[in-house]
């Protein structure tokens, strides 16, 4: 039996954090244990949270901290680098950097639902 994947979800914009949603309802064993909007609010919350998510999808470019700070404090915290980050982006010009800095995995955004879910599925069974 699969075990259910908790989902912490970082980014800043709306229709973005929509079609991740949508996206996810569709693949089974996963449910979103949070969203936040910006990488302040992930550390914050990863740092209180009693139970950690089993994976986190996290946008590079955010107001406040930005996907790479925000990546690069997770990897300095012991209590919570275990958590396996997957980066979200436009663009991928940062792909490589942030797979240095101990990204598991990266998305590269689009607006085609099926595209995007089938991209969350297999990077799910990348972060185990």
């Amino acid at each position: 039996m699969k075990s259910l994947k908790t989902i912490l979800l970082v980014e800043d914009d709306r229709d973005d954090q929509e079609l991740f949603i949508d996206a996810l309802t569709d693949i089974k064993d996963t449910i979103l244990f949070d969203v936040v909007h910006n990488g302040r609010q992930a550390i914050e919350r990863l740092q209180r949270a009693l139970t950690l998510p089993s994976v986190i999808f996290m946008d590079i470019n955010m107001p406040v901290m930005n996907g790479i700070e925000c990546l690069s404090e997770i990897a300095k915290d012991p209590a919570i680098n275990g958590v396996p980050v997957i980066m979200l982006s436009s663009s991928v010009a940062h792909r490589e950097q942030v797979r240095g800095l101990g990204a598991v995995a990266f998305i590269e955004k689009t607006s085609s639902l099926e595209t995007f879910r089938n991209a969350l599925r297999q990077t799910l069974q990348v972060a185990g």
